[in-house]
């Protein structure tokens, strides 16, 4: 009965945990986007900013899973090392009391659980290679939406003269806080 209350403990740590990287990611992304979404004024630019800031929310949410999973798995496959290391234990102490029931029992425990081990750590790493991989397309993701922030702000910057001609501002004069004209 302790093993799954144990277990169960563990998987509810490891979705709080989760949840608060999560929130932590979803907080950084925020900050880099402060558009009222709710706008039916939605300009193209805004636009590419929904897209990314929704692809941006799904891979948020992939990560998470997979970071909840990566957790699971790795707190299994350690559980279940100490499972087999507890029956080597049990099969040489068998032995050393001449109890060879007991020591083949243990032995036979100890190969399954073996077993269970490996599948633990065959997807312990395969979430783990998929953790760092979705890792990698959110900071993708992050360092393009930072790009059309910028380029929005730099549009705004943009000054149309008479002939019809845009020029950006100088950036000597944005530090002397004179414009050009």
């Amino acid at each position: 009965m302790s093993f799954f209350k144990r277990e169960q403990n563990l998987t509810n740590s490891d979705y709080h945990i989760t949840s608060s990287e999560a929130v932590d990611l979803k907080q950084l992304a925020n900050k880099r986007t402060d558009w009222d979404y709710s706008s039916e004024n939605v300009e193209a630019g805004d636009e590419v900013l929904l897209q990314l800031q929704a692809q941006l929310d799904d891979t948020e949410r992939e990560l998470a899973e997979r970071i909840a999973l990566e957790r699971k798995f790795k707190q299994l496959f350690v559980e279940q090392q100490a499972f087999v290391n507890r029956r080597i234990r049990q099969a040489h102490m068998a032995a050393i009391a001449h109890q060879e029931d007991y020591a083949r029992r243990a032995l036979s425990e100890k190969r399954l659980a073996e077993a269970k081990m490996k599948e633990y750590l065959a997807s312990y790493e395969l979430y783990k290679a998929e953790v760092e991989q979705l890792q990698g397309q959110f900071a993708h993701l992050l360092g393009q939406l930072e790009a059309v922030e910028q380029e929005r702000g730099n549009l705004a910057n943009r000054k149309e003269h008479d002939d019809g001609s845009v020029s950006m501002p100088d950036i000597q004069d944005s530090f002397s806080g004179t414009s050009a004209k």
